[in-house]
């Protein structure tokens, strides 16, 4: 009986042990954040109380906060959870929304100043009006396009409620009406002979509705074949990626699946609003910049209809995580990270991107970056620039003879250069200043509009596989 005894009493005082373990590790726990804290409001204190340069700061104690909270959200495992200001809230609100005023087409100026239209919007005043990508348009009501440069035709158009657009197509001059309305700029489609090629720039609120809308026309026309342009679409809603595989894949198709912190994991199946238009091929254009909700596209396209979908490109971005957001009184947003996606079959692209099908790199003038050029940026023979990159691509792009493409500007690069001005009416000085540099940038800007899609490897890439 003894034995029960101490043994029961052996058992009580474990028990009453281990509670207060956890009970002072749990007090130890919260004694090291008030220690933090402390140390946080003491700092805040100092600087707001003994800063030398306290009263040269405006709203300082707003400042203070919201680089704390900055600086707080901004961790090196992930780098897609931040703290927006109200400035950087409003543009991402704005990157989001996809909707603008105006035609609804994407244009260059060419050569002669006219504009020509590339992409035509679906839904938009353009697409409405029939206007059509290869179209010139040289005058807008009595403005004669090409006196004006691009920023003030877009601001033109924007001001006016009705517009008479004078254009040319196949050689021939034409006049239409059209109205500037909103218009999401995020879908663009082309109907050809034997195939349809869809643009999604970005998934925003409306584009699912664009997509359903593009598809019919596509079954309406009896093509059974689209390639699909997913190329810079760094992402925007993922409900919005429901929305657009609900046009492509079949009814109650899980297009991703979340997986959580705790474990737990739940399906997203496209939406039930659209109905699929079933495609014989579907060959998607993918880049480093196809992100997001465009890489849950692929997967989910990849796993659901096997050989249908092919890829061609380079390997995507790799964000496989979702975000929520979080909004304050004053406008200010936080977005974090709350699950991670995958695939349909159950396999994570986080930070690996998809590889394409086949592999195909674009023209190196269309791939190179480069820095604005001031007034007083010069490139010189024999020096090292970031520019000089860019320079020396774009001369090669134009024919002029270089031996390298890289940052490093050699002789050789400036004896090209010393032949494009010439040839352009500049003074032949083999180094680069901002008018010889606008004038480079033209050229070869020029040159690749008027080459369209020939000067496009993957998107001929594409067409060939769906002849």
């Amino acid at each position: 009986m003894k034995k029960k005894v101490f043994k029961w009493i052996g058992v009580i005082v474990l028990c009453v042990a281990c509670f207060l373990a956890g009970h002072y590790q749990a007090l130890a726990g919260a004694s090291e954040q008030d220690k933090e804290m402390r140390k946080f409001q003491k700092v805040y204190n100092i600087l707001t109380n003994d800063w030398y340069y306290a009263d040269q700061v405006d709203n300082l104690e707003e400042t203070l906060m919201e680089n704390a909270i900055s600086g707080m959200s901004t961790l090196d495992k992930d780098e897609h959870t931040n703290y927006l200001s109200l400035e950087q809230t409003k543009l991402f609100s704005e990157s989001l929304s996809g909707s603008q005023v105006g035609l609804g087409v994407q244009f260059d100026q060419n050569a002669d100043g006219n504009l020509v239209i590339r992409h035509v919007y679906v839904n938009s005043a353009a697409d409405q009006a029939g206007l059509q990508p290869g179209d010139i348009i040289t005058q807008i009501n009595k403005k004669v396009v090409s006196s004006m440069d691009a920023d003030e035709i877009v601001s033109y158009i924007q001001s006016q409620k009705k517009i008479t657009i004078h254009y040319q197509r196949d050689g021939e001059s034409q006049t239409v009406e059209v109205k500037p309305t909103n218009f999401d700029s995020t879908v663009a489609l082309e109907l050809h002979d034997d195939y349809a090629y869809m643009i999604i720039s970005s998934f925003s609120s409306q584009t699912g509705e664009d997509v359903a809308e593009a598809m019919q026309r596509v079954k309406d026309a009896g093509i059974k074949k689209l390639v699909l342009d997913l190329r810079d679409n760094t992402g925007g809603y993922l409900s919005a990626a429901q929305d657009v595989g609900a046009s492509l894949l079949p009814e109650g198709s899980v297009l991703f699946i979340e997986h959580y912190a705790d474990g737990s994991t739940k399906k997203q199946y496209v939406s039930s609003d659209y109905e699929q238009v079933k495609m014989d091929q579907i060959v998607i254009l993918q880049n480093g910049e196809t992100a997001s909700a465009s890489e849950a596209l692929i997967g989910a396209l990849k796993d659901q209809l096997g050989d249908t979908v092919t890829t061609v490109g380079t390997t995507t971005y790799g964000k496989g995580t979702e975000q929520a957001q979080e909004q304050f009184d004053d406008g200010t947003e936080l977005k974090y990270t709350v699950a991670e996606w995958y695939t349909p079959k159950n396999k994570s692209i986080n930070k690996k991107g998809f590889k394409p099908d086949h592999k195909v790199k674009p023209l190196a003038v269309a791939a190179v970056k480069y820095k604005k050029f001031k007034k007083k940026d010069v490139i010189e023979p024999n020096t090292v620039k970031t520019n000089a990159k860019a320079l020396q691509t774009y001369l090669q792009y134009l024919g002029y003879p270089v031996d390298r493409t890289d940052s490093y500007f050699d002789q050789a690069g400036s004896e090209a250069l010393k032949q494009f001005q010439t040839d352009h009416g500049l003074e032949a000085t083999g180094t680069c200043d901002k008018k010889t540099w606008d004038a480079v940038v033209e050229a070869a800007k020029y040159k690749y509009n008027d080459e369209g899609y020939a000067a496009d490897p993957q998107y001929q890439e594409a067409i060939q596989l769906t002849e």
